[in-house]
């Protein structure tokens, strides 16, 4: 059936079954709104032939992402040109653990909705299709490697980098948003939070923002 993934809302809909799978961990799975690039980006490469037919089929396509309230963490620290380098791993087992048992469940929906074939981004095989043994391909994706080469990965959402805090120890700044060691110097967007949402965190980073910039006034009154 027409799906125009181009079309509409970004974001529709959210299944929140396993957002608190293991003690406050989990992952949602949420549709998206995307363009033809993205799914150039995705789409398994089986040869010209077979891309030409499911480019020619992306018209009818339901594209689904696994959100992982990560429990692991990376760091932020300055390289020898003075510039910030990013490093997340994504090696906490639970994480991974997660982002496997949202892939299994997005395939499942898929199916129960009606789709006529199935493919995870990454994969360099033929896509399950309607008829064949859904828990064998389910198997078959759980080889792909998670990562580079393989699954990709990826954050939308940039949080806690620079956490609020009462102890320098442990946070940038304390807990009205201005850094412990600058005076002056205030966060106010997503890296602030001191936690991952483990959400879609639009409204909370606008109250965040909100409270530093009441905080911020009032320090300068």
């Amino acid at each position: 059936e027409p799906m125009a993934p181009w079309e509409g809302p970004a974001m529709a809909g959210v299944m929140n079954e396993f957002a608190d799978a293991d003690s406050g961990y989990g992952f949602l799975i949420e549709c998206v709104q995307h363009l033809p690039g993205l799914f150039a980006s995705i789409v398994p490469w089986l040869g010209g032939e077979r891309h030409k037919e499911l480019a020619a089929q992306y018209g009818n396509r339901a594209d689904w992402v696994v959100l992982v309230k990560d429990r692991g963490t990376g760091t932020v620290t300055i390289g020898p040109d003075g510039e910030a380098v990013h490093t997340y791993p994504f090696d906490d087992e639970l994480d991974r653990k997660h982002l496997r048992e949202g892939i299994a469940a997005s395939i499942r929906m898929q199916e129960a909705a009606g789709a006529q074939q199935i493919y995870l981004s990454g994969q360099r095989f033929e896509p399950w299709r309607r008829g064949d043994d859904l828990e064998a391909y389910i198997a078959q994706v759980n080889e792909i490697p998670i990562g580079p080469g393989g699954t990709p990965v990826f954050s939308a959402h940039q949080m806690c980098s620079a956490p609020l805090g009462a102890d320098p120890a442990t946070s940038v700044a304390n807990p009205s948003g201005e850094l412990h060691d600058t005076r002056g110097v205030w966060i106010a967007d997503a890296s602030g939070m001191p936690t991952c949402s483990g959400v879609n965190p639009m409204i909370t980073t606008m109250a965040l923002a909100h409270r530093t910039a009441t905080n911020l006034l009032a320090a300068d009154a």
